[in-house]
């Protein structure tokens, strides 16, 4: 039996909305390779942000059915548009995504829809201004931007974070220090965010491994002449991420099976064996 107002409101708008969003997103990637960011990424951020809603219903009563109902669609189209363009600027292709979907499937929008397109465009832009003030309503946009930050940690975080920045030309040389500085500043604006703060506060455990596989990664860069053809430790990982997962197509949950049947180094498998795990647990 549900008795919080907000699994209700979770309840209705997933039986209204998610099987449709879901097969959308899944059909939008179909011709696209990008695991980090296709139909499943968006899942687990919906599920993060049903876990962000429950707790924000315990501390605020301006919850409503139609600001669950718009985080919802906005976690569903908020990176669709990286099937077009993987740039930073692909919020707006998804809010464009989105507002097609809508007239072309005559739907009728949300009283909100302004709200939701809006959040899909600026979500990507990790801003200490799009998270609200201590004593604001929470919004959409703030809704998503902290889910999506949270999904970017922890070992999902490490793939994520090297499958797309490798994508878009980031040499193996600057990964670590670029990826180590875009995850410190999103967890600084997360620590501000004043609505949440003791479900942020869990997720620091995941910020320090992300920091401590990057942090290895960099001293390793230092010690090795050819980092491209290094095949173990950190590097190794990001490697087998780079050739195996972006170059042949070969799914971040099916790497763990073939690193095993490679006889690849124990870290390279217990890696993947981890992210398979994780994968897993966050499915639903």
């Amino acid at each position: 039996m549900l008795d919080n107002p907000v699994d209700i409101w979770i309840v209705q708008a997933e039986k209204k909305w998610l099987h449709a969003l879901y097969s959308h997103a899944k059909e939008v990637y179909q011709e696209t390779f990008l695991p980090s960011h296709d139909h499943k990424h968006h899942m687990r951020v919906w599920n993060l942000s049903k876990q962000l809603l429950t707790e924000i219903a315990t501390l605020h009563s301006s919850l409503s059915p139609a600001m669950v109902e718009g985080v919802l669609i906005a976690a569903f189209f908020h990176d669709l548009g990286m099937a077009q363009s993987i740039r930073e600027d692909h919020g707006k292709l998804g809010r464009e995504l989105c507002r097609s979907w809508f007239s072309e499937n005559a739907y009728l929008p949300p009283h909100n829809f302004d709200r939701i397109l809006e959040a899909i465009e600026l979500h990507d832009r990790k801003e200490a201004r799009i998270y609200p003030k201590t004593g604001a309503s929470p919004e959409i946009l703030g809704v998503l931007s902290v889910a999506d930050d949270l999904e970017a940690l922890g070992v999902i975080g490490i793939y994520r974070y090297a499958e797309i920045y490798l994508s878009r030309g980031i040499s193996m040389e600057n990964l670590g220090t670029r990826i180590l500085e875009n995850a410190k500043l999103r967890f600084l604006n997360l620590s501000k965010y004043p609505i949440a703060p003791e479900f942020i506060g869990e997720y620091e455990k995941e910020l320090k491994k992300l920091t401590r596989f990057y942090s290895g990664y960099l001293q390793q860069l230092k010690k090795v002449e050819r980092p491209e053809k290094c095949m173990d430790g950190h590097l190794g990982v990001i490697n087998y991420i780079r050739i195996r997962g972006i170059s042949q197509k070969i799914r971040p949950e099916d790497l763990a099976k073939l690193a095993r049947e490679e006889e690849q180094k124990p870290e390279i498998q217990e890696f993947f064996s981890t992210l398979e795990d994780e994968l897993e647990k966050k499915r639903f």
